[in-house]
């Protein structure tokens, strides 16, 4: 489908939401699990400064700092006690500021921040937005497409799929088009989608899902990096699987579905992050489809 036909469902199901008195520029998820309730935005609120990382902001004004620091230093013809200790103290700000995403990082790194989509970019792989047309109705393709939407736009995936039993429901991102066992290309009457869903279906991917992921919902895997994937064979076994995906979470939807979403990063998704997608996930499950 093109991005005119997605637009509608998603607006679609935006209606729907709004009727059942959810706001949709602020639709939040409640769900509780471990040590209380948690709140999730579907759209993030950034500085909106273009090729900037709102996570840098402060590694940017530490540098500028530090440059006004020098350039008044050396300009000074005689500095006396108190522009000394002016200086150290900024300094002092200076570096804190600059070290401070990197700090961030290592001893907060469970609350690690959403990536923009530039940065979530995968080599080799193609851009695929499928829904399964021809087997689900109108109303619950809407909820589909949305959710998916959800997904991508609260957690730092590069790809989100869902599956029940040996069919593919929707899958949306970055993809790995390995063709098809039977040899049938690429082409404008069997497009990248369906090529997609049909691998999914020939190939045994529910099957690997199901052996990978054990015991009932919300039972759910995540793998934190390439070493864990390779681990796992799913680098092979999953047909839609790029190399470039470093994380991967698989969760559990009902008793026949499964989520899966991939991450090009290393420990790509915080707790929060984690929780958002079983959540989806345990939605998707009690979906009537």
């Amino acid at each position: 489908p093109g991005k005119g036909q997605e637009q509608q469902l998603v607006r679609a199901a935006q209606r729907r939401h709004t009727n059942r008195s959810t706001r949709f520029s602020n639709l939040r998820l409640r769900a509780t699990e471990g040590d209380g309730d948690f709140d999730v935005s579907v759209f993030q609120f950034t500085l909106g400064i273009p090729g900037i990382p709102d996570e840098q902001v402060p590694r940017i004004l530490g540098c500028v700092t530090l440059g006004l620091l020098a350039l008044n230093h050396f300009s000074s013809d005689l500095i006396d006690g108190a522009q000394a200790r002016s200086e150290a103290i900024a300094l002092v700000l200076g570096s804190t500021c600059i070290a401070l995403p990197s700090i961030n990082s290592r001893i907060n790194f469970d609350n690690s921040p959403i990536v923009s989509q530039s940065q979530r970019t995968v080599p080799d792989t193609k851009e695929v937005f499928y829904l399964a047309r021809e087997e689900v109705e109108e109303e619950a393709l809407g909820e589909l497409a949305w959710n998916s939407f959800a997904l991508l736009k609260n957690t730092n995936a590069s790809f989100v799929m869902f599956s029940r039993g040996p069919k593919l429901m929707v899958a949306r991102g970055s993809f790995r088009i390995p063709g098809l066992p039977e040899g049938i290309p690429v082409t404008a009457n069997y497009p990248i989608d369906k090529v997609l869903s049909k691998s999914f279906e020939v190939t045994g991917s529910e099957r690997v899902l199901r052996d990978a992921v054990k015991g009932p919902a919300p039972a759910l895997l995540y793998l934190d990096s390439q070493a864990a994937i390779d681990r796992t064979k799913l680098y092979g076994d999953l047909c839609f699987l790029a190399k470039g995906i470093q994380s991967v979470l698989i969760a559990r939807a009902g008793e026949a579905g499964f989520v899966v979403v991939g991450a090009n990063a290393p420990r790509a998704f915080s707790t929060k992050q984690r929780k958002w997608i079983a959540s989806i996930a345990k939605k998707l499950g009690t979906m009537d489809l």
